[in-house]
């Protein structure tokens, strides 16, 4: 793991994971050192790709004189659906959280097909055969192949309302059929990057796009989380909607500049935030 104290005022504590919107060299972009001793209590966030156990990672930085941005209950807030979804439920699709997925009736019971499903932290990499369930005999497929998938078997499962998005031209192989969806990160509340979700595809940017980043910071403004990525999303009916939220340190880039975001963060960081 690479510790740097950007500027004098930030470290991060980074590991290179191999994708191209994740990974960041910051000694390109600003000035940076790597102290020797750690001094000075200064905010640090971890960019190591997805974290298995934040409680470890964050005890582990911390017997290193390094207090990682986001708390353990604030990653647990920002990256767990069953967290997050009850500060914001009137912002995003109806969910209910299993411990297990529960039998197709039960679906019936509470849903109208189709349903959306995915873990409580993640999908699995938007595949549609493991997120869209249209039907029954759909769900009973997806049943199956949840406890075998490296990403899904982990996670508790998460059924939420389906909600028809406002589409973009063109498709992402392996992907879920895009729509007009953004990041956003936010550090202490104030929005430091937003930028196009599907960032392979042409551009798109409908004229009401403030209306979505106002909805995003309703949501960081309740999650109250230091550093925090919200996903927003116009629906095929016009409204704005969260899709998800996350820890913004497991987060990657898509369409935001990332040299941009991190000038935001430095310059709130001078600020006192």
């Amino acid at each position: 793991m690479n510790i740097t104290l950007v500027d004098k005022k930030l470290f991060v504590a980074s590991q290179a994971v191999g994708i191209s919107v994740y990974d960041f060299n910051f000694e390109l972009n600003f000035s940076c050192s790597h102290p020797y001793r750690i001094e000075q209590e200064l905010p640090c966030v971890l960019r190591v790709g997805a974290i298995a156990d934040y409680a470890a990672v964050y005890a582990q930085q911390l017997s290193m004189g390094l207090r990682l941005v986001n708390s353990v209950e604030e990653h647990a807030r920002a990256s767990e659906l069953e967290h997050w979804y009850p500060l914001i439920e009137d912002l995003t699709p109806r969910s209910v959280v299993f411990d297990e997925l529960p039998p197709a009736g039960v679906i019936e019971q509470q849903f109208a097909w189709p349903v959306f499903i995915k873990g409580t932290r993640q999908t699995s990499k938007h595949n549609p055969d493991l997120s869209i369930a249209r039907d029954r005999r759909q769900y009973e497929t997806i049943v199956r192949l949840y406890q075998d998938d490296p990403i899904l078997h982990w996670q508790r499962p998460v059924i939420r309302e389906f909600v028809p998005l406002a589409s973009v031209p063109g498709q992402v192989p392996g992907k879920v059929a895009p729509s007009i969806e953004y990041r956003s990160f936010w550090w202490h509340g104030r929005c430091v990057g937003w930028g196009r979700y599907w960032y392979q595809l042409a551009a798109y940017d409908p004229a009401d796009v403030q209306a979505g980043l106002i909805v995003a910071q309703t949501a960081a403004r309740r999650l109250a989380v230091p550093f925090l990525v919200v996903d927003f999303a116009k629906t095929a009916d016009g409204r704005w909607i969260v899709i998800e939220c996350n820890d913004a340190q497991e987060s990657g880039y898509a369409g935001v500049p990332p040299g941009v975001l991190w000038r935001n963060v430095l310059d709130d960081v001078d600020a006192g935030a």
